[in-house]
């Protein structure tokens, strides 16, 4: 039993070899591609009508303007989109997703229950759902962290302090 405890097994991501850490790579890759796309899509959309966006936020508390708040999503979710596309400091552009998505349930789709059919907040848990694993899981080793900091930035794991 002492023998086993000494043992350290590797967990997660890094105890995968092969065609197992392959596969997993792609599915990060195609997860960040189809979340990216769709935020800087409606990223996009949102800074090119901010202003109208803009008067549909009036249940935003009232610490901005709501311009300030129309501003923040429209560009987190643009900006976020494109972090999270391009794997560079995917993690970090995840959190402005899914802080937009929490937003939008909240303010809009919560009333209208789960069904995406009624205007539910189905489909921003799915969104929210990938969003959160690439946040856990990073960007993997197809994406421009595993160019620049060789192997990822957060690939390998949490660094020891000292």
């Amino acid at each position: 039993m002492a023998d086993r405890d000494k043992t350290k097994i590797p967990l997660g991501p890094a105890a995968l070899t092969g065609n197992a850490a392959f596969a997993m790579n792609v599915g990060l890759l195609f997860l960040r591609l189809a979340l990216g796309a769709t935020f800087i899509y409606h990223g996009w959309l949102l800074t090119m009508g901010v202003h109208g966006f803009a008067e549909h936020l009036a249940t935003m508390p009232a610490i901005l303007p709501k311009i300030a708040w129309a501003y923040l999503a429209a560009y987190g979710q643009l900006i976020g989109g494109i972090s999270v596309t391009l794997g560079l400091l995917a993690r970090l552009g995840t959190l402005p997703l899914i802080v937009s998505m929490l937003v939008a349930i909240v303010t809009v789709h919560a009333p209208n229950g789960f069904d995406i059919r009624h205007g539910g907040y189905e489909y921003n848990i799915n969104l929210i759902a990938i969003a959160l694993m690439i946040l856990l899981a990073g960007p993997g080793l197809i994406s421009a962290d595993a160019f620049l900091f060789r192997r990822g930035l957060w690939a390998r794991g949490p660094q020891p302090l000292s």
